[in-house]
């Protein structure tokens, strides 16, 4: 594994005074790379930073201490109406007929999103496989904190659909659009079907995810879990060591 890579997990609802300076560079990486996206489909979009801010948990991977890619995850409870009027669930991408199923796929749900990365590191630019590792992280963080289902709007352009159907995903509906971008939206249900990491990757997960000791602990134990890390001398254990063996 290259050492010079590693990874942090925000969680802006709770950004301490020491994570900060950490969380806005983190925002301005990422806001860069959202204006450029939607800079893509039209450049008179607004770029509204609660994009960011609402996420659960914002994973960043660092290469020399610079951000170079995110990911983007948000617990929802499926059981509460408002739900399925969520932003995310769009008329636009999403048809009725399968925003009307989502609640029957079970109660805690992850929504899977903005998985951006540095244009200095996209393979066509560096060479290296970026975009397979932080989807192997993401997988595997969700593999270890196991909602009922990820819920996710894949790229078909950009290959992400086939890495998350290769990890054992659904389509909720196979082809729909993004405004002119083709998606495809898919479902994992980690408490039913392990989630399949590509074994070439395994060991770099291990390696970044040592570094972060947020990976794979679940959003809403994290209280807990850091509190007792307190008592323990600041250590918290990640649990990356079983999370490929397990659902």
């Amino acid at each position: 594994m290259d050492p010079s890579l590693s990874l942090k997990i925000f969680y802006p609802d709770a950004v301490s005074p020491e994570e900060i300076t950490d969380y806005n560079e983190a925002f301005a990486f990422w806001y860069e790379i959202w204006v450029e996206t939607r800079k893509e489909v039209d450049d008179t979009l607004s770029t509204p930073s609660d994009s960011f801010s609402r996420q659960s948990e914002v994973m960043v991977l660092y290469c020399n201490g610079r951000p170079i890619a995110t990911c983007c995850h948000r617990y929802i409870d499926l059981r509460h109406k408002c739900a399925i009027h969520d932003s995310y669930f769009t008329s636009s991408i999403w048809p009725r007929s399968v925003v009307e199923k989502v609640p029957s796929l079970g109660q805690s749900c992850m929504l899977g999103s903005h998985i951006f990365i540095d244009p200095e590191f996209r393979k066509r630019s560096s060479g290296l496989p970026i975009k397979h590792i932080v989807c192997a992280l993401s997988l595997t963080h969700v593999a270890g904190t196991r909602p009922d289902v990820l819920i996710g709007m894949t790229r078909i352009d950009r290959g992400i659909h086939k890495i998350f159907h290769d990890s054992g995903a659904i389509s909720l509906h196979p082809n729909v659009s993004w405004y002119h971008i083709p998606v495809d939206l898919i479902a994992l249900f980690p408490k039913r079907v392990p989630i399949k990491i590509d074994p070439m990757y395994h060991e770099i997960v291990r390696s970044v995810g040592r570094t972060c000791n947020r990976f794979t602990v679940n959003y809403f134990e994290r209280d807990r879990l850091f509190e007792c890390s307190h008592l323990n001398g600041g250590k918290c254990v990640a649990r990356t060591s079983d999370s490929f063996g397990r659902a």
